[in-house]
């Protein structure tokens, strides 16, 4: 092996494409694995990919910094080596990491999640780490011409962020996977031939490696393993459920199933009385989470009767042909409840263009093409920033539930930074509705009350923002077993909004939350618990002693903002201790054993909330009077 020949400040032609090609390997991977563990684990571990990267290279400079002499002398095979190894262990690694027993959901009880926790750190680690040392040696060793190598890794960079976007478009997560490994291979030929080395045959190793790679992505063993406690994982586990389409983008990946043994049926929170269930539907997933429902039509009122039999139907029955503005419309439910209900006019906003691309061609026999119905105007755009763009205005703007149920009381959406439901966005949209018009807002129900106690004193705030002397009188909130919808009108509730709103509860058994002028004897008549949680919590929202109540209430309630607009972060520290003198008085072992599995599984996440569900809310005592 001959050692490197240029002179100490020429940059030999090619090696600043290698770095280009390196530093534009690294930027992809660290973009990839974001995705890639959004899918096989959950969003969390989009923060702890970028602290692996940027721990690899600070290793690599101090690595550079103590053995620069040693490295330089064999320059061309160490960086041909760095990068070719980064080819291996992209792919590798990451393999590994998924293979590995780490279970997110059993991490702060189980003593050996820390470890796996530990190994995929440091498997993920060593590809950044050896494709920093490829640009560091770079800088050294052409420190002449450091700005010609920095512009080399800048654009690089900028290059491997861009085509990695593009490629998450076109291919599926696995083979842009086998892509980034094979800059990394490229990058080793190149580093290779221009920094002297020899025999030039040699070149032929990391581009087998890269071929190899791409072959692995195509094999069983290089196809992502998602966790087995994702929605997707276990709906696939349901007889003759099968895969009818998949699609990938940044945005998410989206799984479409089908399953004629076991029909899947969402509709949350339908309500008991309702005279027909839903018609048949497919299953959509996005990232194995996030479950909503592709429904059968043909253009026909009558499959769709359920959709009156939600709570979110309820502000079709303060309005007459409203004009609609839906926010995140996905597979096309909300469209077809307005549809249903008359409405005049429906803006439909929808964030990623494949799930309505499934809907209005894949599947267009199937779902009636509902954005294209008269009426009906597909935007594709964000809601939040569609909301502050647009200059129209509506009768009803209503936010469905964008999120699962189990990821949602299970707290793992705690670190989910969420602008779609800040006091600031609850003031968009309310500017973006008619005299009289209705927000309407749909939320899952947790025991103890958390999200529609925080939803109830978000909009409570966006309204005192907007100088509301009374804020109670356009509000009124619903609930059943599974769903509460609140509703803000733009004006004050009159009599004859809740006469109609109290006949929608009463012939669907919904229970009343809170409207102008309630009593404290209408909560809870339907769907009953120990105590009128959801109403007493409402009424100390409206009370003067607001700030106290939610200083004070078990779970962190408090208005999310733009600055922290983390409105699914409920845990707070101080419950903790409850909890263990709540188990601590428990004297049958085995039953004091199920408890506290299911209070482990269930509500100690890190970071997460609190969420005990189930037979033990009452027990536990964590609701509105336990200050």
């Amino acid at each position: 092996m001959s050692k490197d020949t240029a002179q100490p400040g020429t940059l030999p032609p090619g090696l600043g494409l290698a770095v280009s090609l390196v530093s534009a390997a690294a930027l992809a991977y660290e973009i990839l694995l974001t995705r890639l563990f959004s899918i096989i684990q959950w969003h969390h571990f989009a923060y702890m990919i970028i602290s692996v990267a940027l721990l690899g290279y600070g290793a690599a400079g101090t690595l550079v910094t103590l053995f620069r002499s040693r490295l330089e002398q064999r320059l061309a095979l160490v960086l041909a080596a760095a990068a070719t190894a980064f080819c291996v262990t992209s792919m590798g690694g990451f393999l590994l990491a998924q293979a590995l027993p780490f279970n997110a959901l059993e991490f702060l009880w189980d003593v050996r999640q820390p470890l796996w926790l530990l190994a995929i750190y440091l498997l993920l680690f060593v590809p950044f780490f050896l494709a920093a040392v490829c640009v560091c040696l770079a800088f050294t060793r052409y420190a002449a011409q450091a700005r010609r190598v920095y512009a080399f890794d800048l654009v690089g960079a900028a290059f491997g962020s861009l085509v990695v976007i593009l490629a998450l478009f076109a291919l599926q997560p696995a083979m842009v996977l086998a892509c980034v490994a094979a800059l990394g291979a490229l990058a080793a030929a190149l580093f290779w031939l221009s920094a002297g080395g020899r025999p030039h045959a040699a070149v032929l190793v990391p581009l087998a490696l890269a071929a190899v790679a791409w072959v692995v992505a195509q094999a069983p063993v290089g196809q992502l393993r998602m966790s087995p406690y994702k929605g997707l994982s276990k709906a696939l586990e349901v007889m003759g459920a099968q895969v009818r389409a998949e699609r990938s983008s940044p945005l998410g990946q989206l799984t479409v199933l089908q399953s004629n043994a076991v029909p899947f049926r969402h509709a949350p929170g339908l309500s008991l009385n309702a005279p027909q269930p839903p018609p048949e539907q497919f299953a959509v997933f996005t990232d194995g989470e996030g479950f909503s429902a592709l429904n059968r039509y043909d253009g026909s009122r009558e499959p769709l009767v359920y959709l009156d039999y939600l709570t979110s139907a309820l502000p079709y029955h303060l309005t007459h042909a409203p004009r609609v503005l839906i926010l995140g419309a996905g597979a096309g439910t909300d469209v077809l409840q307005a549809l249903y209900h008359g409405a005049a006019t429906v803006d439909a906003v929808e964030l990623n263009p494949q799930v309505t691309d499934l809907v209005q061609r894949e599947f267009s026999a199937f779902s009636g093409r509902p954005y294209s119905r008269p009426g009906v105007r597909l935007h594709i755009a964000e809601a939040r920033g569609f909301a502050a763009a647009s200059r129209d205005h509506f009768d009803l703007i209503q936010l469905g539930l964008l999120d699962a149920f189990g990821l949602s009381a299970a707290g793992l959406y705690a670190l989910n930074e969420s602008y779609l439901y800040t006091v600031e966005a609850l003031q968009r949209y309310l500017m973006r509705l008619r005299p009289d018009g209705y927000l309407a807002l749909t939320r899952w129900v947790d025991l103890p009350p958390r999200d529609a106690l925080k939803l109830f004193a978000t909009a409570l705030v966006a309204l005192e923002r907007e100088n509301v002397r009374d804020p109670g009188a356009r509000l009124a909130m619903i609930r059943n077993w599974n769903t509460a919808t609140l509703i803000v009108k733009n004006g004050e509730l009159t009599a004859q909004d809740v006469a109609r709103l109290r006949e929608f509860c009463t012939s669907r058994g919904f229970d009343l939350v809170w409207h102008p002028g309630m009593r404290a004897a209408d909560a809870d008549r339907f769907n009953r618990l120990q105590q009128p949680y959801f109403h007493e919590g409402a009424l100390a929202l409206l009370g003067a002693q607001r700030a106290d109540f939610i200083e004070r209430y078990k779970f962190n309630i408090a208005p999310a903002t733009d600055d922290r607009p983390y409105f699914f972060h409920f845990f707070r520290w101080q419950t903790l201790p409850e909890f263990t003198k709540w188990l601590d008085g428990l004297s049958d072992p085995s039953v004091r054993a199920v408890v506290a599995a299911r209070v482990k599984r269930l509500a100690l996440r890190l970071t997460g909330d609190v969420a005990p569900v189930g037979a033990g809310v009452s027990e536990l005592r964590i609701h509105v009077g336990a200050g």
